[in-house]
């Protein structure tokens, strides 16, 4: 559940994955933020979304590459909360599903300046 901030999709994933014998609880924690885990296609979608749209992908890479809250600019936090990948906090944003997010997105995120 914390990996995945009670996402309905998500936990109800990780449950079927585990309740069949398929993977271990620890298992699943340690592969879950890679493309071979169990949330390799949801994360690879929003990495692809992400890549269409290089603005986003530069404002996300803000908010994964630091612990702390980011101010983006208004328009593109409000997409990235729309998007499901950033919580808001005040004017701020942080990863929505932090020790999923962060760590695939931080390998993943290639910003070319």
């Amino acid at each position: 559940m914390a990996m995945v901030g009670g996402h309905p999709y998500l936990v109800r994933l990780a449950l079927y994955y585990i309740a069949q014998g398929d993977l271990t609880l620890k298992q699943l924690l340690e592969e879950a933020p890679t493309d071979g885990g169990i949330y390799g296609e949801h994360l690879r979608r929003h990495l692809w979304n992400l890549q269409q749209h290089p603005d986003l992908a530069e404002g996300f890479h803000q908010v994964v590459r630091t612990e702390q809250p980011v101010r983006l600019p208004a328009m593109l936090a409000f997409k990235l909360n729309g998007m499901g990948l950033v919580n808001l906090q005040g004017n701020d944003v942080m990863p929505r599903h932090e020790s999923l997010y962060r760590p695939y997105f931080q390998t993943r995120l290639r910003i070319s300046r």
